[in-house]
């Protein structure tokens, strides 16, 4: 399957040598983007047009916080429309959007920008995280999938199945519920807000929830209480992607991959049952990290999914996993060309993590060792190898080489962890073969504490 990179579109990466995008299937893969350049970050409301200043008030202190925000995210959109352009796409096209910030407390300013980029938006998930990382970064990232041209493709153009204005269940912001390219479906984070009722109340207790929904419940106040918000969140979302997976005639059986966002790693275990009552069969990849804000007023967890309706063209295939299954869900699922991956972790043949040298094979042992004085956290390293590696060796089983990613997601703690991937990186994948890359730094880059890395990866097969 051809792939190809975009290096340019006038503007420079936030991850060199990394490209700006990738294009492959007749879709179009974006590496993280930030709002500033070698000149400099947009500061204030009069460094962008007119028509982004709808939130400016006139006074230099009033507007100097929202000013600086408005303005980023007005530099972030523009550029986001300028890659997609140079990868024949436009915004009407976006498929998925990642929209990182460093303090949530400002959404308002990017969401009204966005209405002016976006008037039919992309389905997308909101969070919080520690830093935004790479060159030019500040208060807000976003990477995304979307819609190419070119080729004749399996993945048609956008087809907006829910809207904002979706009557069972509005949008907590400004994004589409559903989205479809052919037979291919993307969900927006949903959250644990009952968006349709009067005050929009957040699900909080099994008391919020139907019976059905209940079944961890013990009815002990203790330990209810600390089960129980999680559960219940879980359990909701879960319910809710279902009805909206419904209104395109998919169920959670379609589901071929999940990204789970969690506020409190502790949570992962009851998140892990809840889940494991939704997808008995045909369980999708998963991606599972701790962010540092997720949702809104007292969110507990976000889930996105993507969903398959396969046919011969475009078959849906478990890859199982090379090591001992870490958790309810295949190593990858194939989706006609395409394969999304799940997080993969630095875990040894147990499934347990590894955290040093001495857990990996000889040849390993060379490239992880100089690389362990200058971590910042005991294992990085050796988890960092150990991802790639599994991330490897699951490729090959699915058909497919790290030659052949178009998008890879890495999840860190610390930016300065960035530069012991990357020295790993290299000793699996040359500069020459690099897919769109995103770099998020949150509290808890894997489900689990101990997990320093995770990687999230789509890619392609003949």
């Amino acid at each position: 399957m051809k792939r190809t990179p975009v290096h340019s579109a006038g503007l420079a990466s936030s991850f060199p040598p990394y490209p700006v995008a990738v294009t492959a299937a007749g879709l179009v893969f974006l590496s993280g983007i930030r709002a500033g350049s070698s000149e400099g970050v947009p500061g204030k409301f009069d460094d962008i047009p007119v028509s982004g200043r709808a939130k400016k008030q006139g006074f230099s202190l009033a507007d100097h916080d929202e000013g600086f925000v408005t303005a980023e995210a007005w530099s972030v959109h523009e550029k986001l429309e300028k890659i997609l352009n140079a990868a024949g796409s436009t915004n009407d096209q976006l498929l998925r959007m990642h929209i990182w910030q460093r303090d949530k407390r400002f959404f308002p300013c990017h969401e009204a920008i966005r209405m002016v980029w976006q008037p039919a938006p992309a389905p997308s998930s909101g969070l919080g995280v520690g830093r935004i990382s790479g060159r030019f970064g500040s208060w807000i990232g976003v990477d995304g999938i979307a819609v190419g041209s070119g080729e004749a493709s399996l993945f048609t153009k956008r087809k907006v199945v829910a809207g904002v204005d979706n009557v069972k269940l509005p949008s907590a912001a400004h994004y589409s519920q559903l989205v479809q390219s052919g037979p291919l479906a993307f969900t927006a984070g949903h959250i644990a807000i009952k968006t349709a009722e009067p005050g929009k109340p957040l699900v909080n207790s099994f008391d919020d929830i139907p019976l059905e929904g209940r079944f961890l419940a013990t009815g002990r106040s203790h330990p209810d209480s600390r089960d129980g918000p999680i559960a219940a969140q879980a359990w909701y979302v879960l319910n809710e992607l279902r009805s909206t997976l419904s209104s395109n005639g998919l169920s959670l059986d379609d589901v071929i991959h999940a990204t789970v966002f969690l506020s409190d790693l502790r949570d992962f275990a009851t998140f892990h049952r809840v889940h494991h009552h939704f997808f008995r069969e045909n369980p999708p990849s998963l991606c599972v990290t701790g962010f540092n804000e997720v949702g809104h007023r007292g969110c507990r967890i976000e889930i996105e999914l993507t969903a398959l309706k396969a046919d011969k063209q475009t078959p849906r295939a478990a890859i199982g996993w090379p090591i001992a299954s870490p958790f309810l869900g295949s190593a990858a699922t194939g989706a006609g060309p395409l394969i999304f991956y799940s997080g993969m972790l630095g875990l040894g043949e147990n499934g347990e993590l590894v955290f040093g040298a001495d857990a990996l094979p000889r040849e390993a042992q060379a490239v992880v060792r100089p690389l362990e004085e200058r971590e910042s956290m005991r294992g990085l390293a050796a988890q960092c190898w150990a991802a790639l590696n599994l991330l490897r060796v699951t490729a090959k089983s699915a058909g497919s080489r790290l030659e052949d990613l178009v998008k890879t997601t890495v999840y860190i703690a610390d930016e300065e962890d960035l530069n012991v991937y990357e020295a790993v990186r290299a000793s699996f994948l040359s500069d020459a073969a690099l897919p769109a890359f995103e770099c998020v730094v949150i509290h808890g880059p894997g489900p689990v504490r101990g997990a320093h890395v995770q990687i999230e990866a789509i890619g392609v097969r003949d």
